[in-house]
């Protein structure tokens, strides 16, 4: 299904919609998506994406802890 057609089918149901809240439930998605278009990625500060580049490369490397380990230490 292109998107011109995806997006017709939409509005067809939509339309069909009569329960009020329902509406206003799809009406917030779809605001929530529009808002969310950036990427979090962009939104880090440079030692916070230094930081999980470290950790990635710790993973890949076979530094890791367990989970179970983690919550011994913190218990």
């Amino acid at each position: 299904m292109s998107t011109l057609e995806l997006r017709s089918s939409l509005h067809v149901l939509i339309d069909q919609i009569d329960d009020n809240e329902v509406l206003q439930a799809i009406r917030i998605l779809l605001s929530r998506e529009m808002n969310q278009r950036s990427d979090f990625w962009d939104e880090l500060t440079v030692e916070q994406k230094e930081s999980i580049d470290k950790g990635i490369a710790d993973l890949n490397a076979g530094r890791k802890t367990s989970f179970a380990e983690v919550l011994k230490k913190y218990q």
